[in-house]
This record gives C-alpha cells, sequence and structure tokens, in this order.
C-alpha cells in the first residue's frame, strides 16, 4: 500500500500544481543527484525514466500524468523497487501545499503510519487513501 499511496500523492501533484511545475521539480531533484553521483564515481539513477517505462508517469502531446495503477514492471520494464525508489524521489522533490506544508514523502508516509493494518481490504485501503490525499473532503 506504500507504493499506492505514493502513487495518489504524486498524482495529485501533477493535479494541483500542473505538470510543468511538478517536472521542472523533478528534473532539478535529478540534476542535482547527477551531480552529487558523478562527484562520488556512481552510476546516476534517472528516476524519470524508469517512471516513464513503467507507465506510472505518462507523456502525450509534451504534457505529463500519473497512471495509478496497471504499471508495467519486470522483463525490460523497471522492476517495482526501482519504481518505488524514483516515486520516493519525485515525492522527495515536491512540496505538499494543499494539506499542510510538507515534502510529498513526509505526507505519504503520514497516510502509511497512521493506516497501516487498521483496513482488510484493498478497496478500504483505496477509499482512505483518496480521502487523506483530499485531506479528508
Amino acid at each position: 500500500m506504500r507504493m499506492t499511496a505514493d502513487t495518489y500523492v504524486l498524482h495529485e501533484m501533477f493535479e494541483s500544481y500542473g505538470d510543468g511545475s511538478v517536472m521542472g521539480d523533478i528534473t532539478s531533484y535529478y540534476e542535482e543527484r547527477r551531480e552529487e553521483e558523478e562527484a562520488a564515481g556512481l552510476p546516476h539513477f534517472d528516476g524519470i525514466d524508469f517512471l516513464l517505462r513503467s507507465g506510472v508517469l505518462v507523456e502525450t502531446d509534451g504534457e505529463y500524468r500519473v497512471v495509478d495503477d496497471a504499471w508495467e514492471t519486470g522483463n525490460s520494464a523497471p522492476d517495482d523497487s526501482e519504481v518505488a525508489q524514483a516515486m520516493r524521489h519525485a515525492l522527495e522533490a515536491t512540496e505538499v501545499g494543499w494539506c499542510g506544508e510538507m515534502k510529498g514523502y513526509e505526507f505519504a508516509d503520514q497516510y502509511f503510519d497512521a493506516s497501516w493494518e487498521r483496513f482488510d481490504t484493498e478497496e478500504e485501503y483505496l477509499e482512505s487513501i483518496e480521502t487523506f490525499v483530499a485531506c479528508g473532503s
């Protein structure tokens, strides 16, 4: 459920701020990481590429949107751990401002910490995630 909560928060970021703002934040984040990785002699982790190849992030006519489910993982697509890491980076890059002021990953963690093992079905979790991301409305 953690990756599902992350996805819903990322989706709301794109809805609330527009794709240009969020993509700018994510791109800047990865540019800074690239410099740090190169300085440390580490291979570059291109999270935007992982999000696009998995189908979490879809580009259409120069605009981006987040797909909440049905991603491609495995085979030639990135695996779940790479997708999860890329989403956490994206959530670190952008602030949540519609429900308090914090990094996106902190907001998603608040949901996860408060809701883990509280529900019996996936449907109950999805409904609670939607309510949480909408700030209870």
